[in-house]
């Protein structure tokens, strides 16, 4: 018997079974009633175009249910037999989108063929317009394709035509691989439009929703098929002209940044023309060692605010590396690579050698002279030298050459500017070395240009003289005699050089106006220097002695300069001195000011020092509303400036240190436009942070869902909870709902879980806190074990987010830990794991941004009175409850519940033993009459001082205990730690005598790396008070109250990768 369709048939073909005329029936019946007198005269077929069988159609008319077309009946009454798939209103979409995108190009002068082609599917699986003129090829693929496939097809077409343009029907992989090479993709969809079908063209881009245009409003052009809206995003700069004919963007996979090193390639040239140079980074040419693997010849992207490394150090990859590849996409091409890092650290010499990228250089004792022969040829003539001295010391001499040129001086940091090198870091002697180098060898015509390098103050260099004496030139001996000798030699390489004043103007009516930019500057200049004289008048009555004297001179000169603004600004010379007075009178502040000091006196040396208030602002409390409404204003400009560079490099880790800064401005205290401008930067970056995590959430879960679809053999139940888990923190990243499909992946995997955890007879198991009839497991049984394994992963998961800074991350796998850790583990790997969750907790609890820092200082006493117990003295502990009491009085609200009973168990304590002293003391005494009465006589007192001989010999035995805790991994360490791995030869030292061991502990540490003693903490794993104290003992840069421990955190991370292959 003839098989029977009985499907609703909505689209057919008009003019024969092979014609490419689609019509589409209205499924209302007063729409047919009309249908029916518009096409009375035609006829209608199941075309084979459509994939149908290529007989006759009639149309049906129904009351209760839509009206379709539907076959004649055979000759013996039976209906005809048809094997069409497609039979809804857009099975004739390609036949609607080859008619009207035929008409659109004729309508723009463009002669196009085209074609229908079959993927293997039907008839309608894509269309093709060929374009001979332009040598270009317009694809519309309306059914999805295999990426292998595709690429085959796209490299087929391409090798024939030239380019081609594509546009796909449905989103896929192939959509979001077109948008990841060149910025965009090209979507088509129908609608339908009475009988026929209307054609919209979509473009995609990442984090934006499509954003569809009817064709007529596309234009087609050398570059291929453009919409308004792909016209928009190339007008602000976001997608490059003709994408599509160029380079891809290139692809990034991670790397691990911390297990590569660099040196770079002095003789190589930039490449500025590869396709993997990006928006806000530059490339250098050098050689990259990856741990355990040989060296190679790459390219290394770094961002344009990181200074150009030098050929005398190799650097180890900082912040998030991955590696930058572009594919072929055209015959003949090659793929190229790139390694993409944040940042680079310098490492120190033996390290450096170790790489087998540096050697240091070795300086040769110069050859004793040797007995000439007594005959004497006659002098060669003398052709000047030339120095054949570095490629550093050549770039600095031409840089200097320009300065003389330009009539100027200069200092170091403009000089490294102007040679794009990283002079930063080079210390006082090396500098004077390479300065050296740059006049050698001296003669007498020829000008000194080492004098044209200034300190920023404007005065010489300090080691000009030690320089000038290994040039072998004479120079003034005292101070001001070599101040006014330079300035003579300045002038002389200005006139050496070829620098001439300039004549005055003929008349003041032709003075050169200043140009706009140029009042800009001078105003932005103006309002630092009102900020920093305000900042300066409130340090001076705290600062002495020299310092006070130096202060008070620049104060004066700085509000002289600031009442000279309004008479230079509309002249462009005199403007431009007075800028760079302003620039000297700047610095000179910034180095007396340096950090201001808090007014109240010191405590004693005994008691703990009550910090000052941090505030909510960078900007200091202590001034005026004016001062903090303009130097708050830069501070929103500048931030503004730097998430604008980050989020053209698609820096996701320096916006988050950017939205860190925002939130410490104080919103309250602001007014106007800098008020509306820093709510709309907060805005745009918490919109811009949650749509670039939510990104790569999403991209990390598909990964995920696909590794487990594919694994083969199917994924073990340990494996399948871990990657429950996974999903979970992965969700918890994501602002707003999951896509479908990962929401439905994610509820599949759910019920994976949920249903392996029954057994076959259809009981449940026993959970796994459970111990069995007969005893608790081992510690070596299956459930333990697994247990354990989960436990590790999320460990694992907890390291990368705190690595990255990911707060909502570490609070995810913390809950998933919490219950694991509580209930599953056993009793030996809870207890190895406990200081694990203390840390963690104290992380979580350093890095939550809403954290008052007053109620942080007053945990942090609180853990230093939980560490210390009762070796504390009773004016000891007194001191620290004042300082609790102090700072609550400054908090303005009620204490959590936690610290509330805390600091009353304390006060009991305290109460007690104030109260139990002279009761103590009373048996004790031999006379009544002659006891000595009150808490002196019996208070217990701190330990007495150890010598300093023998605070470094236990500094000596303590720095190799922390050394062995940086290798294995970083351990924190309270005290009592440290005494036991020091097999009790560690006594209970006095306050002053641990901060003295840790002082010499570290005393040998180089300048660059993280200090061992970061490793000793309260007993809460948080931030040890001594911490701040060993780093101005140190010389260590000073670190504000509010960002100290957040530094400590990521010393301490730092810590564990400087010594983890130590």
């Amino acid at each position: 018997m003839a098989q029977i369709d009985f499907r609703l048939v909505q689209t057919a073909v008009m003019g024969g079974r092979d014609s490419d005329q689609p019509v589409i029936l209205p499924e209302e019946p007063h729409n047919l009633d009309e249908f029916r007198r518009q096409f009375d005269k035609d006829d209608f077929w199941c075309g084979t175009l459509l994939g149908g069988c290529g007989e006759r159609l009639m149309t049906k008319r129904y009351e209760t249910k839509v009206c379709h077309f539907s076959h004649f009946p055979d000759r013996d009454g039976s209906r005809a037999a048809c094997h069409r798939t497609a039979n809804g209103v857009d099975s004739a979409d390609h036949l609607f989108v080859k008619a009207h995108v035929t008409q659109w190009l004729a309508s723009q002068g463009h002669a196009a063929q085209a074609e229908l082609c079959s993927l293997g599917h039907g008839p309608g699986d894509a269309v093709d317009f060929v374009l001979r003129a332009t040598n270009q090829r317009l694809r519309f693929e309306l059914r999805p394709n295999d990426y292998r496939s595709w690429r085959g097809t796209a490299d087929s077409l391409a090798a024939k035509e030239g380019h081609v343009e594509w546009v796909f029907g449905l989103e896929s992989a192939i959509t979001r691989d077109m948008t990841a090479r060149y910025g965009y993709a090209l979507r088509v969809r129908c609608e339908t439009d009475g009988n026929s079908r209307r054609v919209l063209i979509g473009t995609v881009t990442e984090n934006r929703p499509v954003a569809w245009s009817p064709l007529e409003r596309c234009r087609m052009t050398g570059d291929g098929l453009i919409t308004p809206d792909l016209d928009e995003l190339r007008n602000r700069g976001l997608i490059r002209e003709g994408a599509a004919r160029y380079d891809a963007v290139a692809g990034s996979l991670p790397l691990p940044g911390a297990e590569i090193v660099f040196a770079i390639d002095g003789e190589a040239r930039p490449d500025t023309d590869s396709p993997l140079v990006e928006g806000g980074r530059y490339l250098m040419s050098g050689f990259i060692k990856p741990a355990g693997h040989r060296i190679l010849r790459a390219q290394l992207s770094l961002p344009h605010d990181t200074p150009r490394p030098t050929e005398q150090y190799v650097y180890r990859l900082a912040g998030a590396v991955r590696l930058l590849v572009t594919e072929a996409d055209r015959p003949g091409e090659n793929t190229r690579w790139a390694v993409r890092a944040d940042s680079l650290i310098q490492l120190k010499g033996l390290d450096a050698e170790r790489t087998g990228l540096w050697r240091p250089p070795v300086a040769l004792d110069e050859p004793l002279p040797t007995p000439k022969p007594a005959t004497r040829t006659a002098p060669a003539p003398t052709v000047p030298v030339q120095s054949q001295g570095s490629g550093t010391a050549t770039l600095l001499r031409r840089a200097l050459e320009d300065v003389a040129r330009e009539g100027a001086t200069t200092t170091w940091h403009q000089l490294a500017e102007r040679v794009g090198l990283d002079l930063a870091h080079l210390p006082d002697p090396k500098r004077r070395d390479l300065l050296v180098e740059v006049d050698k060898p001296q003669d007498g015509n020829r000008s000194l240009l080492c004098v044209l390098v200034r300190a920023p103050s404007g005065r010489p260099l300090p080691y000009l003289a030690t320089a000038l004496r290994l040039l072998q030139v004479t120079a003034p001996a005292s101070e001001s005699a070599l101040y006014r000798w330079s300035d003579e030699q300045i002038r002389a390489a200005h006139t050496a050089y070829g620098h001439r004043t300039p004549p005055p103007p003929a008349s003041a009516a032709i003075a050169e106006a200043p140009r706009p930019a140029e009042p800009r500057g001078a105003q932005e200049q103006l309002t630092l220097l009102k900020a920093q004289l305000a900042v300066g008048r409130a340090t001076l009555p705290r600062a002495t002695g020299r310092r006070a004297a130096r202060l008070a001179t620049t104060v004066k000169d700085g509000e002289q300069h600031q009442r000279l603004y309004e008479s230079v600004w509309e002249r462009r010379q005199e403007l431009r001195a007075w800028q760079r007075e302003c620039e000297r009178l700047l610095d000179d502040l910034a180095r007396l000011i340096g950090h201001p000091l808090p007014a109240s006196a010191p405590p004693k040396k005994s008691m703990p020092a009550v910090p000052p208030v941090a505030a909510k602002s960078p900007v200091s409390p202590g001034k005026d509303k004016r001062t903090f409404q303009a130097q708050a204003t830069a501070d929103i400009a500048r931030l503004t400036q730097l998430f604008k560079q980050a989020r053209d490099a698609d820096d996701l880790n320096e916006a988050r240190r950017i939205r860190k800064e925002v939130s410490r401005i104080a919103t309250d205290r602001l007014s106007g436009e800098p008020r509306q401008n820093l709510l709309l930067l907060r805005t745009d970056l918490q919109t811009w942070i949650n749509s670039r995590e939510a990104a790569a959430a999403h991209a990390a879960l598909r990964t995920l869902f696909t590794d487990l679809a594919t694994a083969d053999p199917g994924p073990t139940p340990l494996a399948l909870r871990s990657a429950l888990a996974h999903s979970k923190i992965l969700k918890r990243r994501c602002p707003g709902p999951l896509p479908q499909d990962l929401h439905t992946a994610l509820t599949r995997l759910e019920d994976q879980v949920n249903g392996e955890s029954v057994t076959p007879d259809g009981e449940a198991p026993l959970p796994a806190t459970h111990p069995s009839p007969s005893d608790a497991p081992p510690s070596g049984s299956a459930a333990f074990v697994e247990a354990r394994a989960e436990f590790a992963w999320l460990v694992k998961e907890i390291r990368t987010a705190q690595e990255a800074g990911d707060l909502a991350a570490v609070q995810t796998a913390r809950h998933l830990a919490g219950p694991i850790y509580g209930q599953r583990l056993s009793p030996e790997d809870r207890a190895a794991y406990t200081p694990l969750m203390r840390e963690v907790k104290a992380w979580c609890q350093e890095q939550d941004p809403n954290t008052d820092p007053i109620l942080r200082r007053i945990r942090q006493v609180l853990a230093e009175l939980g560490r210390a117990d009762n070796g504390l003295a009773t004016e000891q502990l007194a001191a620290f409850l004042d300082e609790i009491s102090s700072l609550r009085r400054q908090l303005g609200r009620r204490l959590p519940v936690l610290e509330e009973v805390q600091v009353k168990r304390w006060k009991r304590q305290l109460k007690a033993r104030t109260w139990s002293a002279p009761r103590r003391a009373a048996p004790r005494a031999a006379d009544p009459v002659t006891a000595v009465p009150g808490p002196k006589a019996t208070a217990p007192s701190p330990p007495d001082r150890l010598p300093i001989e023998t605070i470094d010999k236990l500094a000596a035995i303590a720095r190799d205990v922390l050394k062995d805790a940086a290798r294995s991994g970083g351990s924190l360490l309270t005290w009592g730690d440290l005494r036991l791995r020091m097999a009790g030869g560690l006594p209970h030292l006095h306050p002053d005598d641990q901060g003295e061991l840790l002082v010499a502990v570290d005393r040998e540490t180089p300048v660059g790396e993280p200090l061992l003693s970061t490793l000793v903490a309260s007993s809460d794993a948080s931030l040890h008070w001594l911490y701040r104290h060993v780093r101005f003992s140190l010389g260590r840069e000073r670190i504000p109250e509010p960002d100290l421990p957040a530094h400590w955190a990521t010393e301490v991370l730092r810590l564990r990768q400087t010594w983890r292959h130590r």
